[in-house]
């Protein structure tokens, strides 16, 4: 059917539904089923004010709903909190649900979610939509990447997501250099004066994450 053009940034939007896909698989990890179902909403200005978080007018209501093993209430509580997560350091940092509601948000939209345990997952993602009266914008034409010449530090404990980080930025010209973990991304900066911009994933193994070599990088290279 059709649907409204939604005011949203599509890479976004994409990325949100994602997320939200992969969290579902995770979550019926003896299978299940997962089901993306989009409808239009109107949100009436007589429509209690608590109801939802939203202005007067159309929506479109994105559906994300799995079979999967359910939330108890003290962790759905928490979904949306950065870092949050249940799942193993090396399978989720915890920002996904987060970075989805502040998308959704940042659209000026709502977004709720029910889910007990053994009962799955239903999260909806309401955006508003552009006016019946105003033409949708066609995507976008993206410029192709610029590169440059400065020198990269990217800090990851997968070797082959770590590969793939640093053959993208060497392609477009960057001088890279190289850490599986905290300490030897510390160590690095030090032996190596002219690491321009450290580029680090959040949950790193070992004792250090990337939020503490952040810290620790800026403490001792203000620039």
């Amino acid at each position: 059917t059709d649907m409204p053009a939604a005011r949203a940034d599509p890479v976004m939007l994409d990325t949100a539904l994602l997320n939200l896909a992969v969290n579902a698989r995770d979550a019926m990890p003896a299978g299940g089923t997962l089901v993306l179902s989009a409808q239009t909403i109107d949100q009436s200005a007589l429509a209690p004010a608590a109801s939802r978080d939203l202005t007067p007018g159309r929506y479109l209501m994105l559906t994300v709903t799995d079979t999967g093993s359910g939330m108890a209430p003290d962790v759905l509580a928490k979904a949306f909190e950065p870092f949050f997560t249940t799942k193993d350091t090396s399978k989720g940092s915890g920002l996904g649900l987060s970075l989805v509601y502040g998308f959704v948000k940042q659209s000026g939209g709502h977004i709720e979610v029910d889910s007990s345990p053994g009962n799955g997952t239903s999260i909806r993602m309401m955006l508003p939509t552009v006016n019946e009266d105003e033409p949708a914008h066609k995507a976008a034409q993206h410029a192709a990447a610029e590169g440059g010449s400065e020198h990269v530090l990217v800090v990851e404990d997968d070797d082959e997501v770590r590969a793939i980080a640093a053959g993208f930025l060497s392609r477009l010209g960057y001088r890279v250099a190289e850490a599986a973990d905290g300490s030897e991304a510390l160590a690095e900066l030090s032996r190596n004066p002219s690491v321009d911009l450290l580029f680090t994933d959040v949950v790193l193994r070992g004792p250090l994450s990337g939020a503490d070599v952040a810290r620790e990088a800026l403490a001792k290279r203000p620039s």
